[in-house]
């Protein structure tokens, strides 16, 4: 298989066009002709984790966040992305990112999110995110416990002006998920699961009478890399999960 083999694969199950228009997935860094054999799977294409895909003799590393976004200007080796790019020239490790395409999936980020705390007759939200029903409404405890320990997160933070009694109803969105709030609320959603919201959409959206379960960006879409795993080992490459982002997990003091 070919670099390019795999941008095919990987269109089958995370069609690039499902991308955003300001994402920037596909080939990153090396050569659409490049062999691969094996495959390292994580969120970011920082330094680590392209040294511990060479440790591995990966070929590829497939990334969730794409290491650039926008045109650079220079290359500064000491920094990223300057620095990721120079690993994985000199390893020869050819970078590659699925990310809005992955998020929007029919296995992927959100609807991974949703499986993993048993959501049903999900739907899309706003075209995005994910809105469905638990199949028995839960006590708002045990439905935070059930979250945290599906997606194996440190703390969810809530902001409501009422803590809910009961949930039944949940919306989200794995990473950025501000901009969906309204969509959660005109869905009637019980309380609405995502990440990076600021101080003032927070308190739009509970002014709103909706409540928002706040969870870690990385945390939450870490949770969705064993399936991206499993869908590119179908393909007969050998895969690896590195959870380098482990070191930049919060601190909780």
């Amino acid at each position: 298989m070919k670099v390019r083999d795999l941008l095919s694969y990987i269109d089958t199950f995370a069609p690039w066009s499902l991308a955003e228009d300001w994402d920037n997935p596909g080939l990153i860094v090396g050569s659409r002709k490049a062999e691969v054999n094996r495959v390292g799977i994580c969120l970011d294409a920082i330094p680590e984790a392209v040294i511990e895909a060479s440790k591995k003799n990966c070929d590829v590393l497939l990334c969730h966040h794409p290491l650039i976004f926008r045109p650079i200007k220079k290359i500064n080796i000491d920094v990223n992305p300057g620095k990721t790019i120079n690993e994985a020239l000199t390893r020869k490790i050819n970078i590659v990112a699925a990310h809005t395409n992955w998020d929007k999936a029919d296995e992927g980020v959100n609807a991974t999110l949703a499986k993993l705390i048993g959501l049903e007759d999900c739907r899309p939200l706003d075209e995005y995110g994910v809105i469905g029903k638990l199949p028995k409404e839960l006590e708002s405890e045990k439905f935070f416990e059930r979250v945290k320990n599906s997606w194996k997160l440190s703390r969810i933070d809530l902001y409501s002006d009422e803590i809910p009694e009961k949930i039944s109803s949940v919306a989200l969105c794995g990473g950025s998920g501000a901009e969906f709030w309204r969509a959660a609320k005109l869905h009637e959603a019980d309380i609405y699961l995502t990440a990076d919201m600021k101080y003032h959409e927070l308190i739009d959206a509970t002014r709103e009478g909706l409540s928002i379960g706040l969870c870690d960006h990385g945390e939450m879409e870490r949770a969705s890399l064993s399936k991206l795993a499993e869908k590119i080992s179908a393909c007969g490459v050998e895969t690896f999960i590195f959870d380098v982002n482990a070191l930049f997990k919060p601190l909780r003091l």
